[in-house]
């Protein structure tokens, strides 16, 4: 081989070389960080289950979970670049939008098409469902942040406040469950596990025996609105669209999924990486956030569908009770235009 073939060889094989490490390099997932408004749970199935499944990875995405918990907002995390997702209940989105300084972040998708607040109570099973007029001549457990909630749903229910007694309590359901308050203030896929694992032990608290949980929901009694949401930036949806379409698919492919094939899901979530909830809890929840996820619109439209009016009927409580200070064009906060369409079977 005389020196001149030997070198265009060489040459030959760096160039091939050369030419797979670029392909290696073009192929490599872009990493998508998605950060959570709590602890990292059953709350996010649909997230976890779309990286176990590897519906991001067949969008060329890696996932990345950013951990959220007590004083941790994911809406100024996003706003400040530090993740390209967020996982927040929609009053965040509005209030980020309308603040003083406002926060430029949209609603891509609503993870929950019923923000999951409820007023709970311990009945007979045989008792009739309870009312908000009910609260008239009773003790109500709130926590403090929560007080707009039931003067809302005062004013639209007709209850005449100055027949409720209200205590302010921690977040945990223990005053229910002993007989210090008649109705506590909850959130539906939380509290309502400790509330159940009480009432079944025939050692439980006495005043809770035999009974089970019963709900008046806000949803249904005060504000119809959209619980957690998928959102991002404003500057992505403008300057990344088909970033943001990959991310709303694999979600939305996740939900079905956890839809679809229950126990499958809670399996998945029980090992993913740095999940907290047991595997009887995860059951448990699926069973009460699931029909949550659904609606008549995304049964029509796709999961994570958005209809305008939980987000104006939203504006409107929040300028009544002076937290806002107007009101804006719902397309200003939240959009469908990157919804795949996809339905459970």
């Amino acid at each position: 081989m005389t020196a001149s073939v030997f070198f265009r060889a060489i040459a030959a094989l760096c160039l091939g070389l050369a030419g797979s490490f670029s392909a290696q390099a073009q192929q490599a997932p872009e990493q998508v960080r998605i950060a959570l408004s709590w602890l990292r749970n059953g709350q996010y199935a649909a997230l976890m289950v779309a990286d176990a499944k590897g519906y991001f990875a067949q969008e060329g995405l890696k996932l990345a979970l950013i951990d959220g918990g007590p004083a941790k907002n994911p809406v100024p995390v996003v706003g400040a670049g530090q993740a390209q997702f967020g996982i927040a209940n929609s009053s965040a989105i509005l209030s980020a939008r309308l603040a003083p300084s406002p926060v430029d972040v949209v609603a891509v998708g609503a993870l929950l098409q019923e923000f999951p607040y409820a007023y709970l109570t311990l009945r007979k099973p045989g008792d009739p469902e309870p009312t908000p007029r009910d609260f008239e001549g009773r003790r109500v457990g709130i926590q403090a942040p929560d007080e707009i909630y039931l003067k809302a749903l005062a004013r639209r229910s007709g209850i005449d406040m100055s027949k409720v007694k209200v205590d302010m309590v921690l977040a945990t359901p223990e005053p229910l469950l002993v007989g210090k308050v008649d109705f506590f203030g909850a959130l539906l896929p939380n509290q309502t596990y400790q509330i159940e694992t009480e009432t079944s032990r025939p050692d439980g608290f006495p005043a809770a025996r035999g009974k089970v949980w019963k709900a008046v929901r806000f949803s249904e009694f005060g504000v119809r609105h959209f619980g957690d949401v998928l959102f991002t930036s404003g500057a992505l949806v403008r300057e990344r669209p088909e970033l943001v379409r990959k991310v709303v698919r694999a979600v939305a492919r996740g939900l079905q999924f956890t839809i679809e094939h229950p126990r499958e899901t809670v399996q998945l979530v029980d090992a993913y990486p740095q999940q907290i909830e047991r595997a009887d809890k995860l059951a448990w929840r699926l069973k009460i956030q699931t029909p949550l996820s659904q609606s008549a619109e995304t049964r029509a439209k796709g999961l994570l569908w958005m209809d305008a009016r939980p987000w104006e009927d939203l504006m409107g409580f929040y300028l009544e009770q002076g937290q806002i200070p107007r009101t804006v064009p719902v397309s200003d906060m939240a959009t469908n235009a990157f919804n795949p369409g996809i339905k459970p079977r």
